[in-house]
């Protein structure tokens, strides 16, 4: 018997995707490969971003559609130049969690975290990412070495205020 299997209810995956057949593939996915990483994990660290990825899709906290549309320029601001791009958002779980095992349990192997857009400036802790502020919105993007060397700055970043921003372009 797996030693990492647990009884947890399924429910829906907590992500803002649009209703096209291609978005409830990939909810479908989603769904899937936090399935199986439950069930077979690679790691610890997978194991444990893959049980805190489907406890959030339990949650009533989730981003809303204006913090999503934050966050999403942050997330491409830090892909390299002058390449075809491809981004997944993922709502971050809480500040502990290995970046890239988000990548890999909520979407595929292939994709790696390139850090996490929130509010704030980079080195202060998460804040609103729908916010105001100066007019247009206050938004950082902190890279995944950053974030992970400093977790003790970023203790109030979590699925409500905070993504991983995930795409094969980020080398690992």
């Amino acid at each position: 018997m797996n030693k990492h299997l647990v009884s947890i209810p399924l429910a829906s995956l907590i992500l803002t995707l649009s209703a096209s057949s291609i978005a409830e593939e990939a909810v479908d996915t989603s769904f899937s490969n936090v399935e199986n990483t439950l069930m077979a994990p690679a790691s610890d660290a997978e194991y444990k971003a893959a049980v805190k990825l489907k406890a959030m899709s339990s949650s009533t906290a989730q981003l809303s559609d204006a913090a999503l549309n934050a966050a999403r320029p942050a997330c491409y601001s830090a892909l390299p130049g002058k390449t075809n791009q491809s981004l997944i958002m993922v709502p971050l779980p809480d500040n502990k969690v290995d970046l890239d095992a988000v990548c890999h349990v909520a979407i595929n192997n292939t994709w790696h975290a390139g850090g996490v857009a929130k509010g704030h400036y980079y080195y202060q802790n998460c804040g609103k990412l729908d916010n105001k502020k100066y007019g247009g919105g206050y938004t950082s993007f902190v890279t995944e070495n950053y974030f992970e060397s400093n977790r003790t700055k970023f203790s109030s970043c979590n699925a409500t205020n905070a993504v991983v921003c995930c795409s094969p372009q980020f080398s690992n």
